[in-house]
């Protein structure tokens, strides 16, 4: 699991930007308390992405 937090706000999970209404906070409250979460979180975006 790659997270890139950018200093303009974005926030990329493997590659996938998660839109502009996901924070950095959260995604690494996330990581921290539960990172199964997280990881299907990345994946339904993966997907919407594909769609």
């Amino acid at each position: 699991m790659l997270i890139e937090i950018f200093t303009d706000g974005r926030v990329l999970m493997d590659g996938q930007e998660m839109g502009p209404a996901y924070r950095a906070e959260h995604a690494l409250y996330e990581y921290l308390t539960n990172p199964q979460k997280l990881m299907n979180q990345g994946q339904v975006a993966a997907r919407k992405k594909a769609a």
